[in-house]
Formats: C-alpha cells, sequence, structure tokens
C-alpha cells in the first residue's frame, strides 16, 4: 500500500502527518510526504520542515519518502498522482466553522473533486 501526505511544512499539517502514520504502521505501508513550495526558492526551507515533521514517524517502521517541488499545489498534486499509484492521500485542513462545510478549503475541495485516490482529510 502505498499513501500520499500532502503538507506545506506548517504545523496545522501535522494532523495529516500523524494520521497518515497511523494508518500506514499497521497497514506496512509506504509513505510519500510531499511538499509544495510556492517558488523553487523556498524549496530547501520546506524539505528542511517536512524532515522534521517526519522525525514524528521514526521508529515505527514505515517506508517514507519526502518529495518536494514547486508550483500551484493543486496542479502538483494532481500531477504526482497521476505519476504515481497512491491507494490513498491524506490532506489536512484547518477548521473554520462549526457546521456544515465550513471546515474545506477550496484547495481542499478542488484536491479531492480532481484526483482518482480516495483523499482522507485530517482536520487539525
Amino acid at each position: 500500500m502505498k499513501i500520499l501526505i500532502c503538507s506545506d511544512g506548517m504545523p496545522p499539517a501535522e494532523a495529516a502527518i500523524q494520521l497518515g502514520g497511523l494508518l500506514a504502521e499497521p497497514l506496512k505501508a509506504q509513505i510519500a510526504l510531499l511538499g509544495i513550495a510556492e517558488t523553487s526558492s523556498d524549496e530547501q526551507s520546506l524539505r528542511e520542515a517536512l524532515q522534521k515533521q517526519a522525525k514524528s514517524l521514526d521508529g515505527r517502521g514505515i517506508s517514507l519518502d519526502i518529495i518536494v517541488q514547486s508550483g500551484e499545489p493543486v496542479r502538483q498534486i494532481v500531477d504526482q498522482t497521476s505519476k504515481n499509484r497512491y491507494d490513498l492521500v491524506v490532506i489536512g485542513a484547518r477548521w473554520i466553522g462549526a457546521t456544515g462545510h465550513h471546515w474545506r478549503s477550496e484547495k481542499t475541495y478542488e484536491v479531492i473533486k480532481s484526483i482518482q485516490p480516495p483523499v482522507l482529510v485530517a482536520i487539525g
């Protein structure tokens, strides 16, 4: 099983990483941690942030690859899932309201509509 976890390197993405790790461990799944920088000059700092976030998965026997790209996030996620087969994509979303569809951002919804693999949204 292969799981793609999308992270912007910021603390709210921790929920997606933790949830993906909880699933990956008993399933012996491979994880690809995808970070997307707005510009190529931001790639190194994003890679460092992803490496710090990935440390929370150390010692669990999880196979992990870190992938850093630059560009528009939705387009990059669509490209990544088109070029590689993933069984599940985990993305984070911020909780904005108490009811209805207020939790989801337009980008999160766009990813859900645009890719083939199922998407698990970690609200944090």
